[in-house]
């Protein structure tokens, strides 16, 4: 169908609904210089009802042709590019009723709205959609998301912080001001039609701040304080050799593994001195959706209220630090004190309150957002990775042999493991991988500021938001292994990124595909082994790019970390294996379970 085509076919139901509208009014006689909207008659009969209502649906019918013409006009729009497609070409517009478009479809439904926004004629596509303030572009091919990774002018991410600092994070406009004028890019040298002050350049400067503080040494110094209270903290809930009964395991885990995470990046004072926060904290977490939503005060004034709370118990702490720390209070080896926690928190201070327009307020915001994201992703993303493990007799004693070599327990210093070996474990990476892949549905947001871009086989314009859903990438039934049905991408495989040359059933790819068989004739070992080769643009639990997530190989640390510790020093059963998992949260990071995981727990007894 071609558009003239999709446009003739819609003005041919013109003389029939012509001939609908007028009817109701043909033979009605109005006399001359009477009143033709008169007070409705008590003793009128059903027939005259009929007819008023019947000329009010009439008149809203005619009232409707307009946005009709314009959903009928969208619609042969968007079937003639997905048929027509041409290299170079803009994604099409989604149909969708004008002026509200897609909002309440992708608010309210999200996960059905994008996966079937993102298909076209039963494969993957990229799309428009039309919101009730802008509209954005879901980028879904994997080539397109990989081409998306490679280019320096999509990785800015400062759209998605403007959007999550004054919606979520209740940042104030004037220190938003910040983040909006920023154009200048993530890069440390600026885009050339950039004119941003060098102190203003908040994108690159957060960034720049983030990938010193979260790789590198300093990563490794935080990693090797959590380790240590992970260890304090487990030592607390007193487990012995006799079975401890539990109520909830992703509470155990935000108790033990979450508050290991705020203390190692954050320090020890921020608890101390705010008791409620952890608890706050996953409070507001549980109302994230509804502050991404943009609802008013008055209809979610608790969400307002846990928000207010964390950003005054902030503030408190930067108060608190100023006034107790030192730089003797500083490890010189590895730049942390109790007061401030990671150097990065220091330094973020320094360089954030430098640019114009940030006060501790807006600071404080900025903080919430570090905190929010490093907690509330990486601790259920290690709880589903320990549940599968623990649910799985025979995936438990495979990860426990397969470890063996890269943990060890001694009466003085407890357990530890060879972090260097337990990073090249194949099964346990599997595992991890397919638990993100699984589990983890976030937006990853970019936009080009001043040129249009390639990626694939479209443009996107410039200045206009693209969106990577992980979602989507992680259910492409087209892409990924799924061995003939016997592991659907809807299900856990644990071994679906463990790669055997002598097996051309195995493998994350779908074994048909071109990529796949091309991976499998430069394979330089004929041993099985993980294999994540070609996801570039289908395994994006961080995103990808200069700009993918400066945290992933902490998170990575943690998570494996945690498995291998639980697996070697204790035994965990889990009543219930069968539990609905929570996506109000859509597109905001790692689903979390919706009811309570009943477990027991004890130490374990030698073999």
């Amino acid at each position: 169908m071609t558009v003239v085509q999709g446009i003739q076919t819609s003005l041919s139901f013109w003389p029939s609904l012509k001939e609908a509208m007028y009817e109701p009014f043909q033979n009605q006689y109005i006399p001359q210089n009477e009143t033709v909207i008169q007070t409705p008659d008590p003793d009128m009969t059903p027939s005259s009802w009929t007819n008023s209502l019947r000329q009010s649906l009439v008149a809203g019918g005619i009232l409707a042709i307009p946005f009709i013409f314009n959903y009928l006009l969208t619609l042969s729009l968007y079937h003639w590019a997905n048929m027509r497609r041409k290299p170079g070409q803009t994604p099409p517009e989604y149909p969708a009723m004008p002026i509200i478009g897609s909002t309440f479809s992708f608010l309210w439904d999200s996960a059905s709205f994008v996966a079937k926004a993102t298909t076209y004629a039963g494969k993957l596509t990229c799309v428009r959609i039309s919101l009730l303030i802008n509209g954005i572009y879901l980028v879904s091919e994997p080539k397109a998301i990989a081409d998306m990774w490679k280019n320096p002018n999509l990785s800015s991410p400062i759209y998605v912080y403007t959007v999550g600092l004054r919606y979520i994070f209740g940042m104030h406009e004037k220190g938003i001001e910040a983040y909006t004028d920023d154009d200048s890019g993530p890069y440390r040298k600026p885009h050339p039609f950039s004119n941003v002050e060098p102190n203003n350049r908040i994108d690159f400067l957060t960034h720049d701040s983030l990938l010193r503080g979260l790789t590198s040494h300093a990563m490794l110094r935080t990693f090797e304080r959590f380790q240590a209270i992970l260890k304090r903290n487990l030592d607390t809930e007193d487990i012995g050799d006799e079975w401890i009964e539990q109520p909830d395991l992703f509470a155990f885990f935000r108790n033990n593994v979450g508050k290991a995470v705020l203390e190692s990046l954050f320090g020890p004072s921020l608890l101390a001195i705010n008791p409620n926060f952890t608890s706050d904290l996953w409070e507001f977490d549980e109302q994230v959706v509804n502050l991404a939503k943009r609802l008013p005060r008055f209809l979610i004034p608790n969400a307002f209220r846990v928000r207010e709370r964390l950003l005054s118990q902030i503030q408190n702490w930067y108060n608190y630090a100023r006034q107790h720390f030192r730089d003797s209070n500083t490890d010189q080896d590895t730049q942390w004190d109790p007061y401030w926690g990671s150097i990065m928190n220091r330094e973020r201070q320094s360089m954030l309150l430098s640019i114009s327009g940030q006060d501790d307020a807006a600071v404080a915001s900025t903080d919430l957002g570090l905190i929010w994201t490093s907690v509330t992703n990486v601790v259920p993303s290690t709880m589903l990775t320990a549940f599968h493990i623990f649910s799985d007799p025979a995936l438990l004693s495979r990860i426990r042999t397969s470890i063996s070599d890269s943990v060890s327990h001694t009466p003085t210093s407890g357990f530890s493991a060879s972090m260097d070996k337990l990073l090249q474990k194949d099964l346990l990476q599997s595992v991890y991988a397919e638990t993100l892949r699984l589990y983890v549905q976030s937006y990853i947001t970019r936009c080009s500021a001043h040129e249009c871009i390639t990626v694939g086989d479209w443009t996107l314009p410039r200045n206009e938001v693209s969106m990577v859903s992980s979602y989507v990438a992680h259910m492409n039934t087209s892409l990924w292994n799924e061995q003939d049905g016997a592991h659907p991408v809807t299900s856990f495989w644990a071994d679906r990124f463990i790669l055997d040359p002598a097996d051309p059933s195995s493998g994350p790819m779908n074994p048909s595909t071109p990529e796949a068989t091309e991976i499998r004739s430069k394979l330089s070992t004929k041993e099985k082994h993980f294999s994540a080769k070609g996801l570039a643009g289908a395994w994006i639990p961080y995103g990808g790019g200069f700009s993918a997530c400066p945290g992933r190989l902490l998170a990575k640390r943690i998570i494996l970390y945690t498995c291998a510790l639980l697996v070697s020093e204790f035994e965990v059963e889990v009543k219930d294996k069968a539990f609905e998992m929570d996506s109000s949260g859509f597109g905001l990071g790692t689903q979390k379970p919706k009811t309570k995981i009943g477990f027991r727990i004890r130490r374990r007894r030698g073999d």
